[in-house]
């Protein structure tokens, strides 16, 4: 998703970047263009319900230490085809039990991910395949019975398939499954730490530094505080930088994690009885490491909508001071809250045409920030109300990237929130006209969706949204798909995007579908979700919004799609002959397809007159492909005629 949704002035509409795929901008009423192969970040979810594509499980794995409990699990999986595997958030469980399936998925099998509240009796596996379940509940844990998983069992083995069961260990099994479980053991953070480096890319010389460091008895230490592999990859991060030359050892172990929390407490009682220090340890916590200027600007926003008492006391009572006009400078109230600036440096990021410097601010202590606001804005009545109207206020300006910011650092917070209000407090800025605070939404939600468990609950937020006449709310659901949580499950985001273009569809809901489309379409595997959706929508009656959509996207999409380098123009055969019998778009694809098949470039050429030979096979029957074979030969003729004068 793109960290810069405001458009230039003097532009036509919005302009999004994918990683591969196809990139929409304009407003899909006049011209539309699906640029394929243009940069930026997509984050991808962390499970899916569905196919995961194999370079998302090669990223996974790339650094991958096999944990000691490897062999057991994987002594019941070939003997049980079902392996319940015992492991907490963080532990690797999930990257393990990717490992493991991995290694016994044969011919066309696939890894696929399950729906949490899919129930397994209904499976139907496939040949050659592994499933992976996580996000398992406490009634989906007591279906788990002995004779549920024997009856499972057989129909694996018939399929020749895997199915991995990943359970919280506060989740109480049956006594009868214990043949099934295997209690997951983390790998040493140590070795994780070692694998991490190799991966890198540092040189030898700089390997050797980093491996040194590893072995020095304050970082053997703090790698036994914990056992979870992301101690290791943390570590890793920070003896990088000693390897690169830009940290020392002792700043190095400034940076770990295991102080984050014990320093967000000591930050708030400092800033208990001080609204200033409170605003702006709230602002950095909120949207760290941007720039002082939009730091400063926050705090100050925020200042008037924190009430002293939303922390619980009142200020205490000290002797007046004497008049200080000018107060702290920015540093000095800075190391108030454990914060500091990081050097200047020239933002790369902006959409403008020029650059200019920025000082980011940051914490002293890696995850400090999330450690802070989430203790502020669950542990504190006030708080979030405060930070949620300052954003949503008229005199909050927008700044490069703190939709992305400040969206992911909310959706961290929802993530470990509790109760049914958890997602409906971002309401009045899924409302919101502005496009940059129904980003900001949409980030928060897809951030929240990487819970397995909440995955559910944004959802349903989405389902609800999705129905409402508040074009602003159903363009809020169609950014929020535009992300992991649109690639969670396909099926269901192409049916959101459906619902959200009945009746009027605003151009800020185009835009949002377009961007939806885009990130799906980074996945090849997609492709032939998205033209089925394409062509059913250009059927649909001339009225909807669905078919006044596809009338705009369709020639764009047929054309950036032959730029690809996909040989094989099977895919867009259906859609292509629809388009062609629809009145409406027949002349904008004809002339697509022509244009295409007189491209300078010859994989373009030839893919189009691939397609429309394929096209022409039953030209008889399709009056639409009658019409662009006879504007084929229509351009031959002129295009002979002109190199005949020229010739002359």
């Amino acid at each position: 998703m793109s960290e810069h949704p405001e458009p230039e002035p003097g532009r036509t509409g919005d302009h999004q970047r994918v990683d591969q795929g196809a990139a929409v901008h304009g407003n899909v009423q006049g011209d539309v263009n699906l640029t394929f192969g243009t940069a930026t970040r997509v984050v991808k979810p962390r499970f899916r319900e569905g196919p995961y594509p194999a370079e998302d499980i090669s990223e996974r794995l790339h650094a991958f230490v096999e944990p000691p409990s490897c062999a057991d699990a994987r002594a019941v999986l070939d003997r049980r085809r079902v392996l319940l595997l015992i492991g907490a958030a963080g532990s690797g469980a999930g990257t393990a039990a990717f490992a493991l399936l991995r290694d016994r998925i044969t011919g066309d099998g696939r890894i696929i991910g399950l729906d949490p509240s899919r129930d397994l009796a209904e499976l139907n596996p496939s040949d050659g395949s592994g499933y992976l379940l996580r996000g398992v509940n406490a009634e989906s844990a007591e279906a788990l019975t002995d004779v549920a998983l024997a009856a499972l069992h057989e129909r694996l083995r018939a399929a020749g398939a895997h199915l991995v069961v990943i359970v919280n260990p506060a989740l109480r099994l049956a006594s009868t499954t214990a043949r099934w479980q295997v209690i997951h053991t983390p790998p040493h953070p140590a070795e994780v730490a070692r694998a991490r480096l190799g991966t890198m890319g540092l040189t030898e010389e700089q390997l050797s530094l980093a491996l040194a460091a590893l072995g020095d008895p304050q970082v053997k230490a703090h790698l036994e505080t914990s056992r979870e592999p992301a101690v290791g990859t943390e570590v890793a991060e920070e003896l990088r930088h000693i390897a690169l030359g830009t940290k020392e050892l002792h700043e190095a172990l400034g940076g770990l994690t295991r102080t984050a929390a014990d320093h967000a407490a000591q930050t708030l009682r400092a800033v208990r009885a001080d609204g200033d220090a409170l605003a702006l340890a709230t602002s950095i916590a909120l949207l760290e490491r941007h720039d002082r200027t939009v730091i400063a600007r926050c705090a100050a926003g925020l200042r008037p909508l924190l009430d002293r008492s939303a922390l619980g006391r009142e200020p205490e009572a000290t002797a007046a001071p004497e008049t200080d006009v000018l107060g702290d400078d920015f540093t000095t109230r800075l190391r108030k809250v454990n914060a500091h600036p990081l050097p200047r440096v020239v933002d790369s990021s902006s959409h403008h045409w020029f650059r200019y410097w920025i000082e980011p601010i940051a914490f002293q202590r890696r995850h400090q920030a999330n450690a802070v606001l989430s203790r502020l804005w669950l542990d504190y009545d006030g708080i979030a109300h405060a930070v949620l109207t300052w954003l949503r206020r008229d005199s909050t300006r927008y700044s490069p990237g703190i939709d992305y910011t400040a969206g992911l650092a909310i959706g961290r917070v929802l993530r470990q929130a509790t109760g049914p209000e958890v997602l409906r407090q971002l309401r009045h800025l899924a409302e919101s006209p502005d496009r940059w605070r129904r980003r900001l939404v949409a980030y928060a939600l897809n951030e929240a969706a990487q819970d397995g468990l909440l995955a559910g609950a944004v959802r349903d937020q989405m389902s609800r949204w999705s129905r409402y006449a508040n074009e602003h709310l159903r363009a809020t659901v169609a950014e929020t798909c535009g992300g992991g949580f649109g690639l969670i499950r396909p099926e269901r985001t192409l049916s959101l995007l459906d619902r959200v273009l009945y009746g009027s569809a605003p151009t800020s809901v185009r835009t949002g579908v377009s961007l939806s489309l885009a990130v799906l379409l980074t996945e090849s595997a997609n492709t032939g979700l998205v033209f089925d959706t394409f062509t059913d929508w250009i059927a649909r009656p001339e009225d909807t919004g669905q078919h006044s959509y596809a009338l705009g996207a369709i020639p764009g999409l047929i054309a950036d799609f032959l730029q690809l380098d996909v040989d094989d123009p099977g895919p867009l055969l259906p859609l292509v002959r629809e388009a062609l019998n629809n009145a409406q778009a027949r002349e904008s694809v004809v002339q697509a397809l022509l244009r295409a098949e007189e491209s300078p470039n010859l994989r373009i050429r030839a893919r189009a007159t691939a397609l429309i030979t394929a096209l022409a096979a039953d030209a008889g029957r399709q009056r639409g492909v009658r019409t662009l074979l006879v504007a084929r030969l229509h351009r031959r003729a002129r295009s002979e005629n002109l190199a005949e004068g020229a010739a002359a």
